[in-house]
């Protein structure tokens, strides 16, 4: 295992989008599913999901691209306190599981299925024809390609999902906030590591009245976005932390190029 360096990591997030996922609650449930735009996710061609929705719906909130420059945001009171909300929102996620659809920046789909244990565990099974497995075992996210048999491994701490995956989540503590907008329906958040050691910054969508993630967008250094998009949540039993660890795949070599 190698310590990650720049390059590695826009490769990590060109790859990986879909590790940037949490879930919606179990109350999204019973909504009727939207109906598919030219870029939005068909429900007619994915397992029984409700409720899909992407950013790029008619009239949904879209966030603001906001250059490397970009200053930090000065939130209002309402931003305050809606954000305080987002944090103890994403706190409450503790098991879960469910669905999720990955567009990369060449709109391809890939999708399967995520599972979350707080604090710091994540597992991402992608559906056939795709062989990758992402999982973090709360001190190292593994890359597994089981097609190739190769395994990249970086320390959690050093990956943006670190600021969804803590016991508590602090959003203003842990990221810098470039912008927060909200209408009727969503709020949209973006923000950066504050730590610097990943390039590039997150948006993420929550629909209102009640407050559920339903979509996530990384743009890496060179500007390119992932979008992952989420549905069909359960709240799970409880997993062992085994059910975390990465496979014993037997590798040549493990690098993170």
């Amino acid at each position: 295992m190698t310590t990650p360096n720049s390059h590695g990591l826009i490769n990590w997030a060109a790859r990986i989008g879909a590790v940037l996922a949490l879930a919606v609650p179990v109350a999204a449930f019973g909504q009727e599913p939207q109906a598919p735009g030219p870029n939005n996710v068909n429900p007619a061609d994915t397992p029984p999901a409700i409720g899909w929705s992407t950013q790029s719906e008619p009239g949904a909130l879209v966030a603001p691209r906001p250059g490397d420059a970009a200053p930090p945001k000065v939130l209002t009171r309402e931003q305050i306190e809606r954000l305080a909300e987002i944090n103890r929102y994403l706190t409450s996620l503790v098991n879960v599981r469910g669905q999720f659809v990955q567009t990369d920046y060449l709109n391809k789909e890939t999708r399967g299925r995520f599972y979350v244990k707080r604090p710091g565990r994540i597992r991402f099974d992608y559906r056939s024809p795709s062989m990758l497995r992402i999982v973090s075992d709360g001190t190292y996210l593994s890359i597994e390609d089981h097609d190739l048999k190769t395994i990249d491994k970086f320390p959690l701490d050093s990956t943006p999902i670190r600021l969804l995956l803590g016991e508590d989540v602090d959003l203003a503590r842990d990221a810098v906030i470039l912008d927060m907008r909200q209408d009727e329906t969503a709020v949209a958040v973006v923000l950066k590591d504050k730590s610097g050691s990943t390039s590039g910054y997150l948006q993420l969508y929550f629909r209102l009245p009640e407050l559920e993630l339903y979509e996530w967008v990384i743009t890496d250094a060179q500007g390119l976005d992932t979008r992952i998009q989420l549905a069909d949540l359960v709240e799970d039993k409880e997993k062992s932390d085994a059910f975390f660890k990465s496979s014993s795949i037997e590798l040549d070599n493990i690098d993170n190029n």
